[in-house]
């Protein structure tokens, strides 16, 4: 039979889903319609569950097609489509729904408007939970409430509506040649750009006539694609622009393209231009004001010097300047490297030398991983006889007390890159020799004064060389700064670069790292990005690997069967936060099922004797899981929750150092990395292990392979470790290796030239693991988080910049005012007429 609209319903795996998108074309009150379900792939028992209550209110208006295998979407659509002769067409996604009056309203505007080839209406967003009764709706939204038209340009930028908003002519549909295919998702977005080159959309505004409905927390089948594909959306989006933006360049040449592209080159050069201006000016006004202060200056003292005996005078100037002399050097309290260059005797370059050790200890916040870092570099310093160590901290009794060595304080530093950048320009300025500010007197100073009798300073490992973490960025290139101008030899340990560094942060921290007598990198990325810097580094391992080898746990206090560590922390990524607690739990619920053993949820950063940091974090999974047996506990040293994580039968982390913990004893892992900065390194550590498909990032959670991948690493956790275990003898040795290299390079300021690299290591042909995803959608996740970077940290210059230059108009009139109100209060008291002329000259000006 023929009806006036086909509604194309493509499902798979969503019975109630279904049952309720059919009740939804059944209410409409226009009747001439017909379904067609595509089962694309999915259970048929779930379809027939779906349509057998509703198959007598349907009758001959139905067609079923069922597809043995998925073939996606959008060929899903084109297969119902075209299986049906009929003059509209809508596809009505089956979680959506429709007002009744939808077919009714869309029909009749299209009878009206006969050059349209499509309308669309306004839509709803329902934010809903389901439940085993139906449904909870937690909000409502309009979606695009301030669109007025539908227009090409709009969706240039993204869809501006959704198919479930959709009634289109079929004409138009055999014109365009129907959806894309190769297009998993964004499928419809690319067909209502081909659909508005040709054919007005028209709009239905008034209230909402489609509900677009979206379910945050859910997960697997019953997710929507839209939020639990967000990556591959956003992969999908740039392809079909760049297809387009080169078919643009084939018919017309890259002329217009590059001619865009210039034009915003060239609007940000006005912006960069006028900010350059404002400073111009205020440095004008500026200097003017010094000027008119110099006159003020003048007077006074001529004022003085009038009515004072000549000897008088000239004592008191000479006392003046003395004074003037003195405080100045007081206030600084500095050793400018031309001044002060530091020489070591023989004995101080041996094994009697005292090292500064500056890593992230003493937070207000306990962080195991870098706790351990700095235990470990001392702990493989004092093996090769080395005792005399001053480390830097934020808490100098805590810091003392746990490393039983002397310590001392650090700078505070800005976090605002154009406020940092500026004061690293300070700090470079003063230890040329040039004129102090008094806040880089402070950074030189306090550094100066930890590394007084040292050395040696050693940055221990970490990742705090990128623009993500630009305090700790900027505390480093300055301690690198000072040290070096001091005389010390600067030697660092497993770091990790980047993966984000602005181009003020890039030039700097190259600049600062060669000034280095040794540069170690924790992984290749950081290895390639630092060759690429013009830096020379050498590939190591992360200073806390092997840590928790010889440290002794109380075993009475752990399950006697064994147990799974895990440990996550609160960043969420892009990933809202309540969604990360649910997945993570649904990964300790996977683990559970196959081991059946107690969870021990270990923090690795939190505040002793309170819950908060990963305590607060874990506490709010452990609520969500199923798993009968799962325990958060309470943070702990560095050294015992080393020991715990290295112990474990399986180990599920967020974080970095429990990897690195299980990946040293030889525990089998299950890596979740929340951005960017987290693949970069526990991408990099498990590469060095040979394991690197076994990272998962929060964009893979939720894809229906999470137990696949869980199953898998859980079935083979005989073979990982086997082979963390046949590996780890010859990456320990290296490991060993690179500290007694380390040790040589403190006396002799240079690395030995027989340091072995890096062992290769590679998976061995029993350990099966799948790439999780293709190398050109990592490339460009990587690429997209690193731009995303940039953007934050260019934003946040540009707005010091504009800060400061619209503060300085106000202390330039105000300083004007003051020197304008003091000249004339003196020039009223006294008879000075050369002076009076010259200043009254200057002000009229």
């Amino acid at each position: 039979m023929r009806s006036r609209v086909a509604v194309i319903i493509r499902t798979k795996d969503r019975g109630r889903l279904l049952g309720r998108a059919l009740d939804s074309v059944l209410g409409q009150t226009f009747s001439d319609w017909r379904i067609v379900i595509v089962n694309d792939g999915g259970s048929r028992a779930q379809v027939d569950d779906a349509l057998e209550p509703r198959l007598s209110r349907i009758g001959d208006r139905l067609l079923r097609l069922d597809n043995e295998a998925s073939l996606g979407m959008e060929a899903a659509s084109n297969l119902g489509i075209r299986a049906v002769d009929s003059e509209f067409i809508a596809v009505h996604d089956d979680d959506d729904e429709w007002a009744p009056e939808f077919l009714a309203t869309t029909v009749s505007y299209l009878e009206e408007h006969p050059s349209d080839g499509g309308v669309s209406v306004e839509t709803e967003i329902v934010y809903e939970r389901l439940t085993p009764a139906g449904r909870d709706v937690e909000e409502r939204i309009t979606f695009e409430p301030d669109l007025r038209d539908i227009t090409l340009v709009d969706l240039l930028h993204y869809n501006r509506f959704v198919p479930i908003s959709f009634l289109f002519r079929r004409s138009v549909y055999n014109e365009l040649g129907g959806f894309d295919e190769n297009l998993p998702v964004v499928g419809d977005w690319e067909f209502h750009l081909r659909f508005l080159v040709h054919h007005h959309i028209g709009l239905i505004k008034g209230r909402p006539l489609a509900f677009w409905n979206q379910r945050r927390a859910a997960l697997s089948s019953e997710a929507n694609s839209f939020i639990a594909r967000t990556d591959e959306h956003q992969l999908y989006s740039l392809k079909v622009r760049d297809r387009l933006v080169r078919e643009h360049a084939q018919a017309f040449g890259l002329g217009p393209l590059l001619y865009q592209r210039e034009l915003l080159a060239v609007e940000t050069g006005r912006l960069h231009q006028r900010l350059d201006e404002i400073s111009r000016q205020q440095s004008e006004g500026t200097e003017q004001l010094a000027r008119l202060m110099g006159d003020v200056e003048q007077i006074q003292r001529n004022v003085r010097a009038a009515s004072q005996p000549l000897p008088l005078r000239a004592l008191r100037s000479v006392r003046r300047r003395l004074r003037e002399r003195g405080e100045r050097q007081r206030s600084l309290g500095l050793h400018t490297s031309r001044e002060h260059a530091v020489v070591h005797s023989a004995v101080s370059l041996g094994k009697q030398q005292r090292i500064a050790i500056l890593g992230d200890v003493g937070q207000h916040e306990y962080h195991v991983g870098d706790e351990a870092m700095t235990h470990a570099a001392i702990a493989a310093l004092r093996k090769r006889g080395y005792e005399k160590f001053v480390v830097l901290t934020h808490d100098v009794g805590q810091t003392s007390g746990l490393y039983g060595v002397p310590a001392a304080p650090r700078p505070e530093v800005p976090w605002n890159p154009f406020e940092r950048h500026q004061l690293l320009q300070e700090v470079k300025h003063l230890l040329d020799g040039g004129p102090a500010t008094e806040r880089a007197a402070d950074v030189v100073r306090t550094f100066q004064e930890a590394f007084s009798g040292c050395s040696t300073l050693l940055l221990a490992g970490g990742g705090n060389l990128t623009s993500q973490y630009g305090g700790l960025l900027f505390e480093r290139l300055a301690a690198i700064r000072v040290a070096h101008s001091m005389g010390l030899k600067v030697v660092v340990s497993g770091q990790t670069v980047g993966p984000v560094l602005t181009g003020p942060d890039r030039d700097e921290a190259a600049e600062a790292l060669r000034l280095c007598n040794v540069v170690g990198s924790r992984e290749r990325h950081t290895h390639d990005l630092l060759t690429s810097m013009d830096v020379e580094s050498v590939q190591v391992l992360d200073d806390a690997a092997f840590f928790s080898e010889g440290v002794d746990v109380d075993a009475s206090a752990l399950p006697p069967s064994g147990y799974i560590a895990a440990t996550f922390a609160p960043g969420s990524g892009a990933m809202p936060r309540d969604d990360y607690h649910r997945h993570m739990a649904r990964l300790l619920d996977l683990a559970y099922e196959h081991l059946q053993l107690p969870i021990l949820l270990l923090p690795h950063v939190s505040t002793f004797g309170a819950r908060d940091g990963d305590q607060e974090c874990h506490a709010a999974i452990a609520r969500l899981c199923t798993a009968p047996d799962i325990r958060v506990l309470e943070q702990r040293p560095a050294e015992e929750t080393a020991a715990l994580t290295a112990n474990a039968e399986l180990v599920i982390s967020s974080r970095y150092h429990p990897v690195i913990f299980g990946l040293s004893a030889g525990v089998p892992v299950l890596p979740v990395a929340v951005d960017y900065y987290g693949e970069a390194r526990i991408g990099g550590a498990l590469e060095s292990w040979g394991l690197k498909p076994l990272l998962r990032s929060l964009r893979h959670l939720g894809d229906g392979n999470d137990a696949k991948w869980v199953n898998s690493v859980i079935g083979q956790r005989a073979e990982i470790r086997d082979h963390l275990q046949q590996h780890g003898r010859e990456l320990k040795a290296f490991h060993v290796g690179w500290w007694d290299a380390v040790a040589a390079a403190l006396s002799t300021g240079s690395m030995p030239e027989t340091l072995v690299p890096i062992p290769a290591v590679t998976n061995n042909s029993a350990l099966i693991v799948e790439e999780a995803e293709s190398q050109e959608a990592a490339r460009l996740n990587a690429s997209n988080e690193i731009a995303i970077g940039n953007l934050a940290q260019h934003t946040e210059w540009l707005q010091g910049e504009l800060n400061q230059a619209a503060a300085r108009p106000d202390h330039l009139g105000a300083g004007v005012a003051v020197i304008a109100q003091a000249g004339q209060k003196l020039l009223s008291r006294t008879p000075l007429p050369a002076a009076a002329k010259r200043f009254r000259t200057r002000v009229s000006r």
